[in-house]
């Protein structure tokens, strides 16, 4: 008989971290939500349990915790700080593993400089002070602009495999990477030329301007800083080491192609664009969009 771990999410509405919810939802494991006071939880999955707590009362939050197992956190970057109320939380608690937002890669000297991956990394070392066995799950970069080379659905998948009944000694203080789709620039443009009849436009800047661009951005704090050093690492090849060597299968899913994804069209519709994003994209792209 399968024995499944009881599972707390603290973050439920993103683009990723809703499916991983209704994946979890979907096992027979117990789920519980806890959700900020306000924060909509009507598209929630009927049999999930629903907590509404302020993650810095810490007496509120040590109760919401006592019955979980496991604590997984799916914040985005505006709450990554909040997850140090969580590491403060649970040695108070009886949960065994906490897995912290993470959701990209391991980032060397570099893109720690840049503060939400340095945020991350200070509740990973928090977390490891306390005592606190983690599982970190590391899926690359995988949103709309990343093209989704791994796709909501198979991290959501992926989620589901790791968590829901596989033993919790097994997972303590991994780090674990994801991997459906490799795909390279030329790749890329290929199946736009297939998809659309003609080759599409390319842009192409040296390391040296990408360097420049990281190097100006961390001065002055630029908020597309992250932009360029993930295509830094993407051009480069040094994303696939930064996901590691422990990758994770999901048995019995069938991944994603680039011919299904941008062929078949079957890519998740972005969201709209900001008019700041736009623009820079305008400036930094001359007639990309």
């Amino acid at each position: 008989m399968t024995q499944y771990n009881r599972i707390a999410v603290y973050g439920h509405r993103g683009w990723a971290s809703s499916a991983i919810v209704d994946a979890l939802a979907a096992s027979n494991a117990p789920v519980k939500v806890l959700y900020r006071p306000g924060s909509d939880v009507a598209g929630l999955p009927s049999n999930v349990t629903k907590v509404e707590v302020d993650v810095q009362n810490h007496d509120a939050l040590v109760a919401a915790l006592q019955d979980v197992d496991i604590m997984i956190s799916l914040v985005g970057h505006e709450g990554v700080t909040r997850q140090q109320a969580i590491v403060k939380a649970i040695p108070s608690t009886k949960v065994q593993l906490f897995s912290p937002s993470d959701l990209a890669t391991r980032y060397d000297e570099q893109g720690l400089q840049i503060p939400v991956n340095k945020n991350k990394d200070d509740v990973e070392a928090a977390a490891k002070a306390a005592g606190i066995a983690t599982t970190v799950v590391l899926p690359g970069n995988f949103a709309e602009f990343a093209l989704n080379t791994i796709t909501k659905s198979y991290i959501a998948a992926a989620y589901a495999s790791i968590f829901t009944s596989t033993p919790i000694s097994q997972l303590k203080n991994r780090a674990i990477g994801l991997s459906e789709l490799k795909v390279t620039g030329e790749e890329v443009a290929s199946a736009l030329e297939k998809k659309h009849g003609k080759a599409p436009e390319v842009f192409r800047h040296s390391q040296k301007k990408v360097d420049a661009e990281v190097a100006d951005g961390l001065r002055a704090g630029l908020p597309f800083t992250l932009a360029w050093y993930c295509r830094k690492i993407w051009a480069t090849g040094q994303q696939v080491d930064m996901v590691g060597t422990d990758i994770w299968e999901v048995p019995g899913y069938v991944k994603a192609s680039l011919e299904e994804l941008i062929v078949g069209g079957k890519l998740w519709q972005y969201r709209e664009m900001p008019p700041p994003v736009r623009q820079y994209f305008i400036a930094t792209f001359v007639n990309a969009i």
